[in-house]
């Protein structure tokens, strides 16, 4: 479907491309920008930690319910106890895969909050970009959209960007002030 979507894209700017001699695109790819900078990296780095943590909680929940499988297998359980465990381990599927979406949603808003975050930062810097070197168009990348490129043109935009995106970062910050010592003691 994506590749599709990509392909109506492309005729669709067709026209605006051939009005000009020097008609000129890029590709961008902005997860290139986010998993290749220290910046983008620390953007979307809660993102991972949340995700690794959702997710040890659900392998918690799910050793937990295998134990209970383990015990309902017990050759010497009484038909109560059978029932109880039984009814125990029912409860803790549905809680498992409310659980699950649970944690799923929060992964997805979370993840979400950091794109928008992360986009928010990136705009200006790919309009930047894309007015310096006199671009008409500037397409996302998305996996599958091209058949072939050149590797080197094809990333070229995206590693200008990525560049002046980590620019900008807290490691590029104008220095602070150097701190006034302390007066002297009388």
């Amino acid at each position: 479907m994506r590749p599709l979507l990509a392909a109506a894209a492309l005729s669709l700017c067709a026209p605006l491309l051939a009005q000009s001699p020097t008609a000129s695109f890029a590709i961008f790819s902005p997860e290139q920008v986010a998993s290749n900078t220290a910046r983008g990296k620390k953007v979307f780095a809660d993102v991972e930690t949340l995700g690794k943590g959702l997710q040890e909680k659900i392998n918690a929940r799910i050793e937990e319910l295998k134990k209970l499988d383990g015990q309902l297998k017990s050759p010497g359980l009484s038909e109560e106890g059978r029932a109880k465990i039984q009814r125990d381990l029912q409860d803790g599927e549905i809680s498992l895969k409310r659980m699950q979406e649970d944690a799923q949603q929060e992964f997805n808003k979370t993840q979400q909050k950091a794109m928008k975050v992360f986009m928010e930062e990136i705009e200006p810097i790919v309009k930047e970009v894309q007015k310096e070197w006199k671009l008409q168009v500037v397409f996302a990348y998305q996996p599958g959209m091209l058949a072939a490129a050149d590797d080197t043109w094809l990333l070229s935009f995206t590693n200008e960007v990525a560049k002046r995106y980590e620019a900008k970062g807290p490691a590029a910050a104008a220095p602070k002030a150097p701190a006034k010592p302390a007066a002297p003691k009388k």
